[in-house]
């Protein structure tokens, strides 16, 4: 009863604040092509003179919300609603996938806590059903493949994880995982299991958008999105944003680029993780959290949206290691994205689009607005003390 109660207040929540305007940017995009694509002519969506940045996995179920608004003739304001929706779909189902695989061994009150945590989360609401972004539904799939992952059904957590890096590429923060678990489990069998459904379900579901040279046109057009934003951070409270939002990453620093700085701190810090999760002193799991959350951290070219699979990832953890401080570095984390949230759509809504200012606090934007670095700087040491709690506990978990 308590658990209904808590999920219907937080699909209330939700709801009620779907009509508040979304991120213009990002909601103009899946109306334009979820109507362009409702004819389901996927083979003429991309070209050059309609801008479209995303790969073709998310655009599938925009194409059947365009078909719907066509079928039922849906005014905007319901299509509107509707173009929300997958995300919070997505988020629900999050917070009810993770009281089904932890209720079994955790103590009911960390059971219930990680729910909370995830229904009433600001940051993840804010995403969801203000700004309508869908990183839920990149989390909901990373989640399912961890999940199948630990339980060795390799095929379908190929088949999920492929379908995550056709969500939205930032997936390949996970291949990490695959390729230690390999290295601990050094069996053919698992390597043709983990990678072969998996590629044939990029290519399968990518032909009808690129159906000459399929996987090249594929791997293409993600390079040129990922080329677009050469900055340091973009506006992303990390590592990065401790130097300055924008700044192109090209710029060198000791002979290097910052770019080539950033993956050279990224695979420095996967020796690390590599070592302990080979030495069984990191759970899958808590090798999972650190994988997103150092995905966002450490490389450059980072929006401030990637946090997203990181925090559920680090609340899951935090109640599979029942520690509280864990626990509150994680909330402090996550009220520190939901500013960096609500700056970045203030700035881009109210600021720089000249849009009715619903949700604008002048104060609140001033203060956000000068104290990016500082912020940044603040977010990094807890990545930095959660990495180090995560590490001690796991050590702890395993010598017991």
């Amino acid at each position: 009863m308590l658990l209904l109660i808590l999920f219907l207040f937080g699909l209330i929540i939700r709801l009620l604040l779907i009509p508040l305007p979304g991120f213009k940017f990002d909601i103009d995009a899946w109306s334009a092509w979820a109507i362009r694509l409702s004819n389901f002519d996927f083979c003429h969506f991309y070209n050059k003179e309609f801008f479209s940045d995303y790969t073709p996995g998310y655009l599938y179920i925009l194409s059947f919300l365009g078909f719907l608004k066509n079928l039922l003739i849906l005014p905007d304001n319901i299509f509107y609603f509707l173009l929300k929706m997958p995300a919070i779909i997505s988020e629900l189902i999050i917070g009810l996938l993770i009281y089904k695989e932890i209720r079994k061994y955790i103590s009911k009150k960390w059971v219930i806590l990680a729910f909370v945590l995830i229904l009433f989360n600001p940051a993840l609401i804010f995403n969801s059903s203000i700004w309508g972004q869908i990183d839920s539904v990149l989390t909901l799939l990373l989640l399912i493949t961890i999940i199948l992952l630990k339980r060795n059904s390799f095929i379908f957590c190929s088949i999920f994880f492929g379908l995550a890096l056709l969500v939205k590429p930032q997936a390949i923060a996970l291949i990490p995982v695959f390729i230690l678990f390999l290295i601990k489990n050094p069996k053919f069998s698992n390597l043709l299991k983990i990678t072969i459904p998996g590629f044939l379900i990029i290519f399968i579901l990518s032909f009808p958008f690129f159906p000459n040279q399929t996987l090249i046109n594929l791997f293409q057009h993600v390079l040129n999105t990922a080329n677009e934003y050469s900055s340091t951070s973009v506006n992303a409270y990390n590592l990065w944003g401790i130097v300055g939002f924008w700044i192109s990453d090209s710029q060198l620093w000791n002979n290097l680029s910052y770019q080539a700085w950033g993956y050279i701190l990224l695979a420095g810090y996967w020796i690390i993780l590599g070592y302990l999760f080979l030495k069984n002193r990191l759970s899958l799991f808590a090798v999972a959290a650190l994988a997103t959350m150092g995905f966002f951290f450490l490389p450059t070219r980072v929006h401030e949206r990637y946090l997203y699979p990181a925090i559920i990832f680090l609340i899951l953890t935090a109640a599979n290691l029942r520690s509280k401080l864990l626990l509150i570095l994680t909330t402090v984390l996550s009220l520190l994205h939901f500013l960096n949230l609500y700056y970045v759509y203030i700035y881009y809504n109210e600021i720089y689009l000249q849009l009715p200012k619903v949700l604008y606090n002048q104060i609140i934007y001033n203060f956000l607005d000068s104290s990016g670095k500082n912020l940044s700087l603040i977010s990094t040491m807890i990545f930095i003390f959660i990495t180090i709690v995560i590490i001690k506990n796991n050590a702890k978990t395993s010598e017991n």
